[in-house]
């Protein structure tokens, strides 16, 4: 396949002397690039995570990369993991926990056995598909770049191929392969976009997909260069754990268009992420920025700005969340500032401010309190269909600090209530019913009465 070794040497992506650690899912794309690098004379072992979510199905996923290894005398290193409880544990979508768990294994198994490059299956739908998610959902330049042909070890040669491609090359050279059956579930964002959107795009244009790769590209270089113009403005900045300063100037004399990069570059660097960070945030980091003065901003994921002498200080907290903690029946727990009560009642009974009344089937599954994500949602019998967290935390004015400190009920993974915002619909008593009722004093009030 030259187009693949075209852009393996374009990107210098498969260095040709060097052990490559190859995932193999055991799906067309997984097991086409594993007979590729094998074909193609790279030095290859394969690695084969099953994430116990499909029975038998996934057994049978396994049994036919062993097999295809075992012919080949391809090294192979298998892993397991409960990603279904995994996620529940950590308030995780089942996705997000076989993502994490997955490619915790490839960075194991890639120290393990000295493998300069962990090498993936992502092709041209792949990056399609995720160009169109983040351009659906809101996002900037790097959202709209999709998936990069190399970060850091981690490299993807078939970014360059479509799935059609991909599917000539199994029937080809004759690969095994098996399907998910899970790929077809339409209620999954990605798979929507893959089976409904996607299709309706090559309509308009049969090249769609590959032109919203080679747009991804150019806008990835783009992307690239204006960093690159963004850390120019930060060789003043000063960081040491948990705190960075730079001059005020550093942001309101740089071009309105790197003036967030130039923010977002230095929480990188204090290692605050970005995940939670909005337009508006940047935006009011600017404004705190260009004023006069002393003052102070809370910022998501524990950040606080302030502004004084017309120098930025950017600090994060660095204290633990409180563990998630089980509730049962006739117990009190600690959690947070809070001392939490948790029993069973055989009727409705009056709510309060400093309770939560939930349907008896919350003991359906774990009952526990923890601390929020802004990956979860709730439904409040108010509003239509489900609101994130974030959301709600937003509207009803939580700053940060009160964010972390507010208690999340979950009835196994799925939030049942948030202490000061309401109680998801699905878990509200009827009347009548047996109910739970959990009651919260704060610690010091206790101590004090």
């Amino acid at each position: 396949m030259k187009k693949v070794l075209d852009f393996v040497q374009r990107y210098d992506l498969l260095p040709r002397y060097e052990l490559l650690l190859a995932a193999a899912s055991g799906g067309m794309d997984s097991m086409c690039l594993l007979d590729f690098l094998y074909e193609n004379g790279y030095r290859v072992c394969a690695a084969h995570y099953n994430h116990q979510l499909r029975g038998a199905e996934a057994d049978m996923d396994e049994d036919l990369v062993r097999a295809w290894c075992a012919a080949r005398r391809i090294p192979l290193c298998v892993g397991t993991g409960d990603v279904a409880a995994y996620a529940e544990e950590n308030g995780m979508t089942v996705e997000e926990a076989a993502r994490k768990l997955r490619y915790d294994f490839l960075d194991s198994v890639a120290g393990q056995t000295g493998a300069a490059r962990i090498v993936t299956a992502h092709h041209a739908n792949d990056n399609a598909e995720t160009v169109l998610f983040h351009l659906a959902r809101g996002t900037g330049m790097t959202g709209l770049a999709g998936i990069a042909p190399k970060n850091g070890r981690l490299v993807r040669p078939f970014l360059c191929l479509t799935r059609d491609e991909i599917a000539d090359y199994a029937k080809e050279h004759h690969v095994p392969y098996r399907t998910d059956a899970t790929n077809a579930d339409t209620a999954l964002t990605r798979n929507f976009i893959r089976a409904e959107v996607v299709p309706k795009l090559c309509h308009v244009n049969a090249q769609a997909v590959e032109h919203i790769g080679e747009t991804a590209l150019r806008l990835r270089q783009e992307d690239e260069f204006l960093n690159s113009l963004a850390a120019e403005a930060l060789r003043e900045m000063k960081a040491e754990d948990g705190m960075l300063t730079l001059p005020c100037a550093a942001v309101t004399q740089a071009p309105a268009v790197l003036k967030p990069r130039v923010l977002r570059l230095a929480l990188d660097a204090l290692g605050a992420g970005k995940k939670d960070f909005t337009a508006a945030h940047y935006d009011a980091l600017v404004q705190l920025c260009e004023g006069a003065g002393s003052a102070r901003l809370d910022l998501p994921c524990g950040v606080t700005a302030r502004r004084e002498d017309a120098v930025l200080t950017l600090s994060v907290r660095r204290e633990e969340r409180p563990e998630r903690v089980l509730l049962r029946v006739g117990e009190s727990v600690r959690w947070g500032e809070f001392v939490i009560r948790c029993e069973k009642c055989e009727k409705t009974v009056e709510n309060s401010e400093n309770t939560v009344i939930l349907r008896e089937a919350v003991f359906d599954a774990p009952l526990s309190v923890g601390a929020w994500d802004a990956r979860e949602s709730m439904s409040l019998p108010i509003s239509r269909g489900s609101r994130s967290l974030k959301r709600l935390f937003a509207e009803r004015g939580f700053s940060p600090d009160e964010r972390e400190r507010t208690p999340v009920i979950r009835s196994g993974g799925a939030v049942a209530a948030v202490y000061g915002i309401g109680t998801d619909a699905l878990f509200l008593p009827s009347d009548g019913e047996s109910v739970c009722v959990l009651t919260f004093v704060k610690a010091a009030e206790q101590v004090s009465d």
